[in-house]
């Protein structure tokens, strides 16, 4: 194959971007970074961009357009015939699946599962490997490229997503370090079957698993609550965005029937806020609302690098303060065991309890605030409950916990100095304490609810909107959008306040819109319960 040139490739790809008015810069510091080529308005879509690379998956989802069986846009449930394993909602959504891989993967899949079907080890290596074949398998000459000028999105191209491997080489990028523990019996077996091409080396296969660690996205969607993984997608140009803990964009997920031979979900980007020509567009890889070193944790266990965006601890030259130690297992939340191993060595056993610490508030508190020691001990109490209330087992013991928990935090006064306790020069964003506030108040809410005492759950549902947003450092984010709709119904159907109820789902419609796309689950469940307000349904 001929070697890939990065320079002729960077400038295809600003020459597509620009009809999206964007373009690519390199930045010593952030590597290539999107920005933007003009001033664009709050809700501007400024990236849409089709997956390269999927897996197909297993269980209860379409192994074409991923959609649950419980989704009421499934209409049918066509088994493949050849191996059983998979099943598809439409005919185009199997034709979609065999043109995509799947025809490949299928003789592979019964050689995989030959031994033990039921094996969930064994499927959850299966879907792992199958992203691989087909990120690898796929083969377009970059002269070849697909043209999508007529199309409201770009296609990707083998070329969009060979450029970040080619890339490392020229800067000299350490992809080793990040291989984590790869199993080489596992790789032997999936060639064994055929799942990756024979052609593939290890080390393209290991490079493969380090560029789609740092570099792919899940297909997620917003339909109340939390957002719903669905797949894992090789979308190249998306992640062209680098991450912000305060970000200009959000990323959100269409699924696309129309403009397309086959169901395909659409990654888009829009502007959370106004942006002017020449600011970089990014998109937060993490919870923004998270203690900063939760936040640092896991974009360091999963994306490799230590964030020194605005919002977190840094010195006078830019660089990150107060760092998360390394460790052998990924660690990012306090309130869960520690993920150690009979096998571990003593040094392995000390490096993961060092970051364990370094995630518990509690440990926070007991150096930031020591010289409080009432708020010290409050922290340690909150957090305790809050970890009593997600293992709760009745909603009345996760509601009392929660509303304790939610009753502390309100009350707790922190130092606004005590960073300097940490010797750092900045307080954190948010303060430790607005998370915990945030999951306790949550809990309480969601338990009230259930519970049917509507007024409650009203009450602690929007204190924890005026937290979220605290936590957010805006109002414009998808999580806002969705608890609003939950209170909007709380309102109408519980207490029959169709003032509150109306306002809380216009809000939600116009925060939708920007966060999550004018097609999706959140603003058709906001026009609709609008709709039914004022007596325009049936």
């Amino acid at each position: 194959a001929p070697k890939h040139d990065t320079e002729a490739h960077l400038e295809r790809t600003r020459a597509r971007l620009a009809r999206f008015g964007v373009d690519v810069r390199d930045d010593k510091k952030r590597g290539r970074c999107l920005v933007a080529a003009k001033d664009f308005k709050r809700g501007d879509l400024v990236l849409a961009n089709a997956p390269y690379g999927l897996p197909v998956p297993m269980g209860d989802r379409c192994a074409g357009c991923f959609l649950n069986e419980d989704d009421d846009r499934v209409r049918d449930k066509m088994r493949c015939k050849a191996c059983d394993m998979v099943w598809f909602c439409s005919q185009r959504c199997m034709d979609g699946a065999m043109d995509g891989g799947h025809a490949v993967e299928c003789a592979a899949m019964r050689r995989y599962f030959a031994d033990d079907p039921d094996d969930a080890i064994r499927e959850n290596g299966f879907v792992q490997f199958s992203a691989l074949h087909r990120n690898c398998g796929k083969a377009h000459p970059e002269e070849d490229e697909p043209s999508d000028d007529h199309l409201p999105y770009l296609v990707p191209t083998a070329a969009d997503k060979a450029d970040t491997i080619a890339r490392w080489a020229l800067d000299g990028f350490p992809w080793r370090e990040y291989c984590g523990d790869f199993a080489a019996e596992a790789t032997a077996g999936a060639r064994r079957c055929g799942l990756i091409p024979a052609s593939a080396t290890d080390e393209t296969i290991k490079k493969e698993v380090v560029r789609s660690r740092m570099n792919d996205f899940f297909i997620q969607q917003w339909r109340g609550g939390d957002p719903t993984p669905m797949a894992g997608a090789t979308y190249p140009l998306g992640a062209l965005l680098n991450h912000s803990c305060a970000p200009v964009c959000a990323c959100s997920y269409r699924l696309e029937v129309d403009a397309t031979a086959y169901p395909t979900w659409i990654q888009e980007f829009r502007c959370v806020t106004d942006v002017r020509e020449g600011t970089e567009l990014t998109h937060a890889y993490v919870d923004a609302s998270d203690w900063s070193n939760h936040r640092r944790a896991e974009l360091l266990d999963r994306y490799g690098f230590v964030c020194d965006c605005p919002l977190c601890p840094t010195n006078d030259a830019g660089e990150p303060v107060n760092p998360p130690p390394t460790c052998p297992l990924p660690y990012s939340k306090s309130g869960v065991a520690p993920p150690l191993t009979p096998d571990m060595t003593r040094k392995d056993r000390d490096a993961q309890m060092a970051r364990v610490v370094w995630c518990q508030e509690a440990c926070w508190a007991q150096v930031a605030l020591e010289q409080d020691k009432r708020a010290h001990v409050a922290v340690k109490i909150c957090a305790d409950l809050i970890a009593a209330a997600e293992s709760a087992e009745e909603v009345s013991v996760e509601r009392a916990k929660a509303e304790k928990a939610a009753d502390l935090l309100r009350k707790l006064k922190v130092d606004p100095d005590s960073h300097e306790n940490l010797q750092m020069t900045e307080p954190f964003h948010p303060c430790p304490t607005v998370p915990m506030r945030i999951r306790a108040l949550q809990m309480a809410s969601n338990m009230a609810m259930i519970e049917q005492d509507f007024e409650s759950s009203l009450r602690l549902g929007e204190e924890l909107v005026e937290t979220m947003e605290a936590g957010y450092g805006t109002r414009w984010h998808a999580r806002i959008a969705n608890e609003l709709v939950r209170l909007g119904g709380v309102a109408a159907d519980g207490l029959g306040n169709d003032e509150s109820a109306a306002e809380k789902f216009r809000e939600a419609l116009e925060i939708g819109k920007v966060t999550c796309g004018r097609d999706s689950w959140v603003c058709e469940r906001a026009k609709y319960a609008l709709a039914v307000l004022v007596g325009e349904t049936h």
